[in-house]
């Protein structure tokens, strides 16, 4: 049940988005459970290191004794030259030979973090962007219109740093800000879910 029976909700201000100038239009409380926690920096980690070898794949690559040019022919005799026995000269004991446990790509680094962990990793995310004020509620995600300028003024005076996400309750974005945004690299659009 909210609010919970022991914590005290977080207040924060929600502000407007129509004029650049900031507007404070009351407060809001936010859930302790998910604004008030604890920022865990091992579980922040594991998250950011797992985000960032989600994509990653190598492309290192070496060839084995089968793949190396030549080496057909057996370079000598079994029996009888005094010399060891050999079948290739492209075997993994030759120089110019194939590399036995080497890199075959593509080899992919995914893997799946368990469900906790990244619910934890973004309740701790949230908390530590809202104790360092980086995080703000807005009433409304519509801007006035569509003009790249009028949106990096916005960022520019609210202070907001040089990349922002915007989160929005709904998937269908508003249609200023989507094309307000679409030029500009570091100004993202996503759904809460």
């Amino acid at each position: 049940a909210f609010p919970p029976k022991f914590k005290a909700p977080r207040q924060v201000w929600v502000s407007n988005m129509d004029t650049v100038e900031e507007e404070k239009l009351g407060l809001i409380d936010l859930h302790p459970e998910v604004f008030a926690e604890r920022p865990r920096v091992d579980i922040i980690h594991e998250n950011v290191r797992w985000q960032q070898l989600y994509r990653h794949v190598s492309y290192a690559n070496t060839k084995m004794r089968y793949e190396v040019r030549g080496g057909g022919k057996k370079p000598r005799q079994q029996k009888g030259s005094g010399r060891s026995r050999h079948g290739s000269i492209r075997s993994p004991i030759w120089r110019g030979g194939g590399i036995v446990h080497g890199p075959r790509s593509p080899t992919p680094y995914f893997y799946m973090l368990g469900f906790n962990t990244r619910l934890n990793g973004l309740r701790s995310t949230l908390s530590a962007k809202l104790a360092q004020d980086d995080l703000h509620i807005v009433d409304s995600l519509d801007i006035p219109t569509d003009d790249p300028s009028y949106l990096e003024k916005l960022v520019e005076e609210r202070g907001w740093g040089p990349a922002v996400l915007f989160v929005d309750d709904n998937d269908i974005m508003p249609l200023n800000i989507t094309a307000a945004s679409d030029s500009h690299g570091h100004y993202n659009l996503m759904p809460v879910y």
